[in-house]
């Protein structure tokens, strides 16, 4: 039995994913996955399930949701895996082994990149970090204002886990491929200024100066048509070192810095 977060919000079994049904169901269990082990109080269920004012069967609606999703994990044979999910006054918890939930492996494995004395070893940890992904976090979930912020913060690790991946990459001295990774995110993240910086130091590094001038100009324009901002320090750094021809070391040191 694994529970995934990184993606649709799932539980997959040796038969399948379970048929979790609707959005706020689905909503329920990535709210009690996201505190695994630790109660959740009723009040914070409904914050999670409605962004505006919740309905006056509120209780009842979770407490369906709740008889139902303990159907489902009965019926695959859950507390084989040491699943349980249990009342706790006006509060649930659903516990489980770290171990089933793909967003505790996701931080181990950062764990252990970071504790990898070589660059060699660190990318293949930060390669299986990433792996785990399947798409945007919390998928497929009715998201309430606190599960927004949890899947913008599993964002935010995803994107900084690549930043890393891609020093990794430059200190092994494989600048084309962290050049590569990187240019795939800032087509989705245009505006995040450390993933262009990122990106044209890995260019330059590559021997492609140019594009690299081209990725400040392109980051810079954006920023100031979108938010009517200029490019702050990182970018402006980036900028500068590759203008001089020196654009800092690659090596281990850099791997882990955000």
């Amino acid at each position: 039995m694994e529970f995934r977060l990184l993606g649709t919000v799932s539980v997959e079994t040796l038969t399948g994913p379970l048929p979790l049904g609707p959005a706020k169901r689905r909503s329920l269990l990535a709210a009690l996955l996201l505190s695994a082990n630790t109660p959740v109080s009723l009040g914070r269920l409904t914050e999670c399930l409605w962004d505006d004012e919740p309905p006056s069967q509120a209780r009842g609606v979770i407490q369906g949701h709740v008889s139902r999703l303990r159907a489902l994990l009965a019926g695959a044979d859950a507390e084989a895996y040491g699943v349980e999910l249990a009342t706790l006054g006006d509060a649930y918890v659903l516990r489980a082994p770290e171990t089933l939930l793909d967003s505790q492996r996701f931080e181990e494995l950062l764990m252990l990149a970071r504790e990898q004395r070589g660059p060699a070893d660190a990318v293949l940890m930060f390669k299986e970090a990433l792996s785990l992904w399947q798409g945007p976090a919390l998928s497929g979930a009715f998201a309430g204002p606190p599960l927004r912020v949890a899947a913008h913060s599993l964002e935010e690790s995803r994107l900084a886990t690549v930043e890393q991946l891609s020093r990794a990459y430059g200190a092994l001295g494989e600048h084309h491929r962290a050049a590569a990774l990187l240019t795939a995110e800032t087509v989705a993240h245009p505006l995040r200024e450390s993933l262009a910086a990122e990106l044209m130091l890995a260019l330059f590094r590559a021997g492609r100066q140019s594009e690299a001038l081209d990725r400040f100009h392109r980051t810079r324009r954006l920023l100031a048509d979108e938010l009517g901002i200029d490019p702050g320090h990182e970018l402006a750094d980036a900028y500068a070192l590759i203008l001089r021809g020196a654009p800092g070391p690659t090596g281990v040191c850099l791997l882990y810095t955000s």
